[in-house]
């Protein structure tokens, strides 16, 4: 009778992806860190990436919610990265402003997408990222053409600063940078840039700070050239430097 009981509250969740995008994977299994009452394993399978969870009691519905939240944040970040880089055609921006123009772009509907997106997933015991994408978020998709249709073909530096201006402006919430981490109010490391493949890792820190929809950031230590200028050009007025 115990074990049939224990076999009823268990939960089973599987989460795969193409094996191109096992850094999903990895970031969804990330979450999964420092809980107890979890078994977990990544397999990959053919050219699949596969994670496999499985929890008992109260864990298991907490743990379907936390998995949910990060596969929506795939979907919003990641694969919407990917559609913005594939169809964005601007002249104007260097290599660098470009990416932060898409990391704006992403962060300006990000709450409102994962929320929208967690509402669907967060029942789903098995996730197929890639097959969700393709055939449940034809209409996801097709805002995000109507956005890429309203940009200019051409940007200046002005009007991307002007963008940024628009995007923070009324976020209340605050960011703590450190070296290259970026933490928040709850002292816990963002890893959202992990979404995006490429960029180096300093260029990964300035994204961190732009997806995180904070208004203010917090510097624990000393800038680099790059975050400064950053800063100075996105974030003026909304920069604090800690002294002990």
């Amino acid at each position: 009778m115990h074990n049939d009981a224990y076999t009823e509250c268990m939960q089973n969740i599987r989460v795969s992806d193409k094996q191109k995008n096992c850094r999903y994977i990895a970031y969804v299994a990330n979450v999964l860190q420092g809980k107890e009452g979890i078994q977990s394993n990544i397999a990959f399978q053919g050219d699949r990436a596969i994670l496999q969870v499985e929890a008992s009691g109260n864990m298991a519905s907490l743990l379907k919610y936390s998995i949910a939240e990060k596969v929506a944040e795939v979907i919003c970040i990641g694969y919407k990265y990917d559609y913005l880089k594939q169809n964005i055609k601007i002249a104007g921006l260097n290599k660098e402003d470009i990416e932060i123009l898409y990391a704006s772009i992403i962060a300006a509907d990000f709450p409102e997408e994962r929320k929208y997106l967690v509402s669907y997933l967060e029942e789903m015991q098995e996730h197929t990222i890639d097959g969700f994408y393709n055939f449940r978020l034809c209409a996801l998709q097709k805002k995000w053409k109507g956005v890429i249709n309203c940009l200019p073909s051409s940007f200046s530096k002005k009007q991307l600063a002007d963008f940024m201006e628009y995007l923070i402006g009324g976020r209340k919430g605050k960011v703590f940078l450190k070296g290259q981490k970026v933490y928040d109010s709850r002292c816990r490391r963002l890893r959202r840039a992990d979404l995006i493949e490429e960029g180096g890792r300093e260029l990964n820190s300035l994204r961190e700070i732009v997806l995180s929809c904070a208004g203010k950031v917090e510097c624990l230590t000393a800038l680099s050239s790059k975050q400064e200028s950053f800063l100075k050009s996105y974030y003026a007025g909304r920069v604090g430097f800690f002294s002990s």
